[in-house]
């Protein structure tokens, strides 16, 4: 168990886990904490299943869309009895999409075994349900048959799926409030030492409250840091030189190097499996990285899927100028698809369930020239892409069917980039254009976009990108002027109003300065061969990395 099995049985000895007093579960969610600040997950999943307090939705997302499901039901039947109605019926869908996927792939033999020893018993109180799904496996024709007809195939059933259990589990009085971690970050679980003079992190020292006196024998290993940064290919968990210094949870030491072919012009980290990050090339590759093993597990050159569907325009664009790079390239929400702004006129976007496969899921000839931003987003359960270009247009895409679903008209400039909304209910737009303005398109009832219902001024009125808080609740952009200075500022888009301008940028910037955002509390940018930080409510530089060998004068940057 994460090489912590000695630490586990202490903490059982030491916790009594059954009949817990108040004190007991605030040590609990301490425990719990180094266990994740220690990268001792697997533990901390156990505990958490072990002692009820605290239900990690996030893992169980995790595990669903990558199909671990004996490890979901474990993980939900430490929380309330199979007979309690809301984990009944989440083990109940978890295990019906296991049994459509392996109908799906023609396993009967699996789709037996999940019938009468799974949901014989979970549909128990679904007689019905039980009834349908044996009708199904028995039928001849069962991918004609009309319950498998409602199935929308893997990676949407998963998501359909994880969405149906996760409202569950939200409007459950037992459970819902067992969704929110209790402890900040800055608190820590060395609590006991927080007025020491010379803290010793060990696991041990958490029941005792002391003022702890140095031991110069013990050697201190510092906890790793989870999240990660990568910046043109080098990837930071996070050394380098820090000029500055910085909190525990800025990235300062260099973990690894990653060497593409090519120059990365885009990268993203996937939404669920943290340690997969996603590269697109000047030369139009695409490789995906393992950032833990530093193992690039798959590649894929450019290459048109389709000629004989791509307008006469791309093919003679083509043939005068066969060299293309990757302007964009971005996971959807859940990670189950990525999409790939070309420089050329193409769209693809491909699937991903985990491990080393990719299969192309859709391909389109989206606009005439240059692709330039791509975003994804989810409007009523269906999944968009949305594409941008110097044809003045922006456009959005049904990942399922490839369907232009919308296109937003000639804007008066070409558009820069775009990003969706995700504070509300509907689908609502931010694009920004070459000529500086930045406008909010709102999609209305009748499955229309109206006119844009903002029109801005970003600062240097030059092109600029935007990007929202993890939370979807802020949002910032960064742009520079003609004469390349550069403004990353904070934004109340419903006033159209500038909250805050962060300090530190170059003046003299060659291009866009590439930037991201991380835990709703820090922004990070690759400016002038630095690696440069931000506490968001804060306008001041808070500190930078200054890698050794150097970074280009711009580079990219995602965190």
């Amino acid at each position: 168990m994460d090489s912590f099995g000695g630490t586990w049985r202490f903490l059982r000895q030491k916790m009594g886990f059954l009949g817990m007093s108040t004190i007991n579960e605030e040590l609990a969610f301490l425990v719990l904490q180094f266990l994740k600040e220690q990268g001792y997950d697997e533990t901390a999943h156990t505990l958490e299943r072990e002692i009820g307090f605290y239900f990690d939705m996030k893992y169980l997302e995790d595990m669903v869309l990558r199909g671990k499901w004996d490890e979901t039901e474990r993980y939900l039947s430490g929380f309330t009895h199979f007979s309690h109605n809301t984990i009944s019926d989440a083990c109940l869908w978890i295990r019906a999409q296991e049994y459509f996927e392996a109908i799906e792939n023609d396993d009967n033999d699996k789709a037996s075994g999940i019938l009468m020893n799974n949901l014989k018993v979970l549909a128990s109180h679904r007689k019905g349900l039980f009834e349908s799904m044996e009708q199904l496996f028995k039928s001849e024709k069962k991918k004609e048959h009309i319950l498998y007809s409602q199935y929308k195939g893997t990676e949407v059933g998963r998501i359909l799926m994880t969405d149906h259990v996760k409202k569950d589990i939200e409007a459950d009085s037992l459970l819902s409030g067992k969704l929110k971690f209790p402890i900040n970050q800055s608190n820590s679980w060395k609590w006991q030492h927080r007025h020491c003079i010379h803290p010793n992190p060990i696991i041990n020292t958490l029941f005792v409250d002391h003022v702890f006196q140095p031991q110069y024998n013990l050697s201190i290993a510092q906890p790793a840091v989870k999240k990660s940064i990568a910046t043109s290919l080098v990837t930071y968990p996070g050394q380098s030189h820090i000029s500055v210094p910085i909190p525990d949870d800025i990235p300062k030491t260099l973990a690894r190097t990653l060497n593409e072919e090519s120059s990365p012009m885009s990268m993203d980290f996937h939404p669920v499996l943290k340690t997969v990050l996603l590269v697109g090339t000047c030369a139009g590759s695409i490789g995906l990285w393992n950032v833990s093993s530093g193992e690039k597990f798959h590649s894929i050159n450019f290459q048109v899927w389709d000629i004989g569907a791509c307008s006469t325009t791309f093919k003679e664009a083509l043939l005068e100028n066969p060299l293309i790079s990757v302007n964009c390239i971005m996971w959807s929400p859940k990670g189950l698809f990525f999409g790939v702004a070309y420089s050329k006129h193409i769209l693809p976007v491909f699937s991903y369930s985990g491990g080393h496969e990719v299969w192309l899921k859709l391909e389109t000839d989206a606009h005439v020239g240059n692709v330039n931003d791509l975003a994804f987003t989810v409007h009523h359960r269906q999944l968009l892409v949305i594409t941008c270009r110097s044809d003045n247009k922006t456009k959005v895409w049904d990942v399922h069917d490839g369907t232009n679903v919308f296109t937003i008209g000639d804007c008066g400039a070409a558009v820069y980039s775009v990003c969706p909304c995700t504070k509300i209910a509907f689908v609502y737009i931010f694009s920004t254009f070459v000529d500086g303005k930045m406008k909010g398109w709102l999609y209305d009832n009748n499955n229309k976009f109206v006119q844009a219902v903002f029109d801005y001024d970003t600062p240097g009125l030059g092109c600029t990108k935007l990007a929202y808080s993890t939370d979807g609740q802020r949002l910032f952009s960064c742009g520079a002027n003609i004469n390349g200075q550069s403004f990353l500022v904070e934004w109340d888009e419903s006033e159209g109003t500038i909250k805050r301008t962060y300090r530190g940028l170059t003046q003299n910037s060659l291009s866009v300065v590439h930037f991201d955002t991380s835990k709703n509390q820090f922004l990070a940018a690759g400016d002038n061969h630095i690696v440069k930080f931000w506490d968001m409510d804060k306008v001041e530089l808070l500190g930078t990395i200054v890698v050794e060998g150097g970074l280009p004068v711009s580079f990219s940057l995602v965190y």
